[in-house]
């Protein structure tokens, strides 16, 4: 008997005719040249000689499976932060936790709301679950409006997206920004707050997301991770801090079984024991967006107030083109995103060498 064939394709179509975008690609004009990498908000410092010894200690080891649930590290940040042990789950970076809080809390077809100007991952993320999403739109300032983000929340909305600080703008919320989202969410939607960039909001004075959300009575999850301010991102470690041990075991029914490398774990401790070198670099951050911040302001622009390792700027040009422009001349840097931001450019913190070539070479194109 002959079945007759309704849809040729074998691809669902929230996965059909999606480019690849490989941000780490190096371009054939790149290979062999010297390279300002200023685009992947990455941090420009090697991990501390202590974390290196201790990933050497264990490379002998890389044949067993390591134990994804992080015993020894998660009660030290448990300690720390003062939640339960059983509410603290990893994954490989915090980007792998982005689509895990997604298909725990959204099925196909059901609402998420979020922020319109976002990190263009959860574009990748929003497609995975086959949501039906709502963006609101950023204040022309491109903060997070969220006033308007808790308003846009409906019936069917099962996950509302926040992040503080927020990438590609390096704004972050206020204290009571925070607790308006925590206080306005519905106890039946899932509150995600992303905190990448926690360490450098806190280092400039920011407020303590996690302690505010702990009053919520609905369901919450924050992710943070060691890439940034730990010099960690090759080692992929992430973590959700959630409301919930029923949110953990969600979280690690939708990963993989063995979702970490060998040598995640024992960096991570290691570099959380190192707090003087974490300070370092986020100290020599902060001088170098400084630099970025006056040298943008000596040319006549008014960038975004970042705390972040990162700074955006409104060029009053197409922000692709002057991209285009400074990859050529061995400076990667990238662009905002969004209709409204098309005029933006964002680079990432490097060392001081870095701020020179930048600044000198962004002003040339810019004439």
């Amino acid at each position: 008997m002959d079945k007759k064939i309704t849809d040729p394709n074998h691809i669902r179509p929230n996965f059909q005719n999606v480019p690849f975008w490989n941000p780490t690609k190096i371009h054939d004009h790149e290979i062999g040249k010297k390279i300002h990498r200023m685009d992947l908000n990455e941090c420009p410092y090697p991990p501390s000689q202590k974390v290196i010894e201790a990933m050497q200690s264990v490379a002998g080891t890389l044949n067993r499976y390591p134990d994804g649930t992080c015993p020894e590290l998660t009660p030290l940040i448990a300690d720390r932060v003062g939640v339960p042990i059983d509410t603290i789950t990893w994954g490989g970076g915090s980007t792998q936790l982005l689509t895990s809080i997604a298909e725990i809390s959204v099925a196909p077809g059901q609402n998420l709301v979020t922020p319109h100007l976002i990190w263009r991952r959860f574009e990748g993320v929003f497609k995975i679950v086959d949501a039906s999403v709502t963006s609101v739109p950023n204040k022309v300032d491109g903060g997070i409006d969220v006033e308007a983000l808790t308003n846009a929340i409906g019936n069917d909305t099962r996950l509302l997206i926040c992040v503080t600080p927020n990438n590609p703008t390096g704004m972050m919320l206020s204290e009571d920004e925070i607790r308006h989202v925590s206080e306005n969410t519905p106890e039946n939607v899932l509150l995600f707050v992303d905190e990448a960039y926690h360490e450098f909001a806190v280092h400039a004075g920011g407020p303590n997301a996690l302690e505010i959300l702990k009053e919520r009575k609905g369901p919450w999850v924050i992710t943070r991770t060691f890439s940034k301010a730990y010099a960690l991102a090759g080692v992929r470690l992430g973590y959700a801090i959630c409301s919930s041990p029923e949110t953990v075991n969600a979280l690690r029914m939708v990963s993989s079984t063995f979702n970490l490398n060998g040598f995640a774990e024992t960096a991570a401790v290691a570099a959380w024991h190192d707090p003087d070198y974490t300070q370092f670099i986020l100290d020599k951050n902060a001088e170098e967006r400084d630099r970025i911040i006056a040298g943008l302001q000596d040319m006549g622009y008014e960038p975004m107030p970042s705390v972040t390792n990162f700074v955006s700027c409104d060029i009053g040009r197409p922000g692709a083109e002057v991209v285009t422009a400074m990859r050529e001349r061995g400076l990667r840097i990238a662009t905002v995103g969004g209709n409204d931001f098309t005029n933006f450019i964002r680079v990432s913190m490097g060392i001081p060498e870095d701020t020179d070539a930048f600044l000198e070479n962004l002003k040339a194109v810019l004439g």
